[in-house]
């Protein structure tokens, strides 16, 4: 069928804030990750105009409009324009940094872009050839609203639009003869159908760390000549986190794990050819504990290896980090040997066993250094105990259990005192 209504729904671009979560940026990456989140709302905006849709809905948090540096406004600036020539409207409407009314008055906005108050609910008309097509009723990010009642349209409203930002659960989008909810305020895409009309969060255009990993990009709506929405995902994303889980055994070679890494970082570049992939490998052995596979030099060569393997490039996949995970048991012997080992081993146990025993590391650490505050980083919470306990002996079995008999084993989780 033919459509009669076609937009985009995007948000969260962030331009002022940079990929994060590496410990050090390669070289060759640094423009790649610095010009990553105005690549992605690039991305938005050359979709708007390839599909040649009616209007694009922004539903806030953009840029923070105190704080960031002149690219920003004027990167919005020069998109606005662009699709101005391409007779396509914007609605704005802003989020928690980017209250379109502290917009710098003296770079006035082009006459396609429509913005919202925080304050209240506007309705306004799109309007083609003459005729109503749709009808946008938006407001900015305001805290204290908690309903969507307020943008509740009138029966003869033509394809109700409600743009907003703010995090709401799908039962307090109340209001009525809404046809789509067009969200800010979540970075992952979202859909929110329990209310019995499509309402979603676009999501952000760039996931900007592990925790916002796998593709990103915006919502592109369609309203065929039946009155039915259709919405599709569009990817934007240049730069993709993609952590990766992989299960080995321990008794593996550095030659097999290669092979291994190499088959799964070839579907992840297939997969994401677009894309430059930032990622973090977690080994997962399985089988009796082999502590030489646990080496730093282990790890430190599968990491190079892959660097050098996909990540050279400006596309590709660059290697963050390589971890292996723990052992799911420790010989049993080594507890009970009169070794420096055993003896590290039953120390950590008598911890793991006995909560009165505080950690308190502050007092190792250089008197140069010792005050209140650093104090207070040496002090491990509750929470934190049996995390750093287990960290704790596997770092002393690294250096001190590397060729060591690997039978007759107990679980790593229950101590030996």
């Amino acid at each position: 069928m033919a459509e009669t209504l076609k937009f985009i729904h995007a948000a969260d671009f962030h331009l002022d804030e940079p990929v994060s979560g590496l410990p050090r940026i390669p070289a060759h990456l640094k423009t790649v990750l610095a010009n990553a989140p105005y690549d992605a709302a690039t991305r938005v905006f050359d979709l708007a105009i390839s599909e040649r849709v009616d209007f694009v809905l922004l539903a806030g948090d953009l840029f923070h409009i105190d704080a960031a540096a002149p690219r920003a406004p004027a990167f919005l600036l020069g998109q606005f324009e662009r699709l101005a020539e391409k007779e396509i409207h914007v609605y704005w409407a802003g989020g928690t940094v980017d209250q379109p009314d502290r917009w710098p008055a003296s770079i006035p906005l082009p006459e396609n872009v429509t913005t919202f108050s925080s304050t209240y609910v506007d309705a306004v008309e799109h309007i083609r050839d003459g005729t109503v097509v749709a009808t946008i009723r938006g407001a900015g990010h305001d805290p204290k609203r908690k309903s969507g009642v307020d943008f509740s349209a009138g029966t003869s409203e033509t394809f109700a639009i409600a743009l907003t930002h703010g995090d709401f659960d799908p039962s307090a989008l109340t209001a009525h003869n809404v046809r789509y909810w067009a969200l800010g305020g979540r970075h992952k895409p979202t859909k929110l159908d329990k209310t019995g009309h499509i309402a979603a969060y676009s999501g952000t255009p760039l996931g900007r760390s592990q925790k916002e990993s796998g593709p990103h990009g915006c919502k592109i709506g369609r309203v065929d000549s039946s009155g039915k929405l259709f919405v599709q995902d569009v990817e934007t994303d240049t730069v993709r986190w993609m952590p990766q889980k992989v299960a080995i055994e321990e008794t593996h070679s550095v030659g097999e794990l290669k092979k291994i890494l190499l088959e799964r970082g070839l579907k992840i570049a297939t997969d994401n050819a677009e894309q430059t992939v930032l990622t973090n490998w977690y080994l997962s052995p399985a089988g009796d504990f082999n502590p030489a596979l646990r080496r730093t030099e282990v790890r430190d060569e599968l990491l190079e290896w892959l660097r050098d393997e996909f990540g050279r490039g400006e596309q590709g996949i660059w290697s963050v980090d390589l971890k292996i995970d723990p052992p799911e048991s420790l010989p049993m012997a080594w507890y009970e040997e009169d070794t420096i080992l055993g003896e590290y081993l039953r120390a950590v146990g008598r911890h793991q066993s006995d909560d009165s025993l505080k950690l308190i590391l502050h007092d190792y650490m250089p008197a140069n250094v010792q005050s209140e505050m650093l104090n207070n980083l040496g002090h491990v919470p509750t929470a934190r105990r049996d995390e750093v306990l287990r960290r704790a002996a596997l770092t002393g079995i690294e250096y001190l259990a590397v060729g060591r008999d690997t039978t007759a084993t107990i679980d790593v989780d229950q101590p030996v005192v």
